[in-house]
């Protein structure tokens, strides 16, 4: 019997109307966006459904449940063909899943709007914004706390990035993450694409820092997974557009994430890749668009416009 209990406790996450609620891996550990529920119907005994993620990530998690030893591995399961009631079964629950979980986003989404609308102007002392050199625009600051809208393809509002001014960083609570962007300077005021490339990056500081060296338009996709599918809604926004992917550079880590997940996105829609060193090495300290001086930015920016901004170490 699958115990929904023990899986919430194991990955640091809870149960809810009979769902182990863990984080979808690779992202934050306050991320909710896995859902796991027991179900003798199933050829493991559970259903996953990664809400913030892709089907390889749901088939990724189960590998983990069944390394972690909370489902029979291959070896063990005794195995046979679903019926076609059961799969009915199953499919029925995992609809009503995608339901559940839809209208908790539409929830999460009546609470950033009301949040947004009811917020200040982001002061520019604020901590955040003076230790990373930044100008308060498209933000604003509710509190302490500087706000980052969240939108879809629509450019409709769906969650916030809530920044503490010790950096913390949290979305709304069953908020959608996946897919939604911060944009700046994407457009003009009359709707027409602005000049000039497009640039992505991970997070709002990052692309920040390359709109005031640069002026171009920005979009933040805000973690290096939602890269990929953030370049190629611009990509069909923009099919003739110039678009460069600003990688973090995470070579303090033993893989360097970053620069990964922005190559990787760069040739999914035929895009630059810009690196904010001229070149990585394994041990290095990470480093980002926002860690470097503005004219650096400028410059490693322009590289990879020729093609020469990433170089392997």
């Amino acid at each position: 019997m699958i115990d929904v209990q023990a899986i919430a406790r194991h990955y640091g996450g809870k149960v809810c109307k009979g769902n182990a609620l863990i984080p979808t891996p690779g992202h934050s550990s306050r991320d909710r966006g896995t859902a796991i529920k027991a179900s003798a119907l199933a050829p493991d005994g559970l259903l996953v459904a990664c809400y913030n993620g892709t089907t390889a990530d749901a088939l990724a998690v189960k590998e983990m449940l069944r390394r972690d030893g909370f489902i029979a591995s291959d070896g063990e399961r005794k195995t046979r063909e679903l019926t076609a009631a059961e799969r009915r079964s199953i499919r029925q629950a995992e609809l009503a899943r995608q339901r559940e979980r839809l209208a908790c986003e539409e929830m999460a989404a009546s609470s950033a709007a009301d949040l947004w609308s009811n917020a200040n102007r982001a002061d520019a002392a604020h901590p955040y914004l003076v230790r990373k050199a930044l100008e308060p625009f498209g933000i604003r600051q509710s509190g302490n706390a500087l706000l980052v809208p969240m939108v879809d393809a629509g450019f409709r509002l769906w969650n916030v990035q809530r920044i503490r001014p010790d950096g913390f960083k949290l979305f709304l609570r069953d908020g959608r993450t996946a897919g939604l962007f911060w944009p700046h300077g994407v457009h003009m005021f009359d709707g027409r694409p602005s000049d000039g490339p497009l640039v992505i990056g991970e997070g709002f500081a990052t692309v920040a820092a390359v709109h005031m060296a640069t002026g171009h338009g920005v979009a933040a996709a805000m973690s290096a997974r939602n890269l990929e599918t953030v370049a190629r809604t611009m990509r069909k926004l923009f099919p003739a557009r110039e678009i460069i992917i600003a990688a973090d550079d995470d070579s303090h880590l033993p893989e360097n994430l970053g620069l990964k997940a922005a190559t990787k996105a760069a040739q999914a829609i035929g895009a630059h890749v810009a690196a904010p060193r001229p070149e990585t090495r394994s041990g290095d300290s990470g480093a980002d668009f926002a860690d470097i001086p503005r004219d650096q930015v400028a410059a490693r920016i322009e590289l990879a416009r020729l093609g020469k901004a990433v170089s392997h170490g």
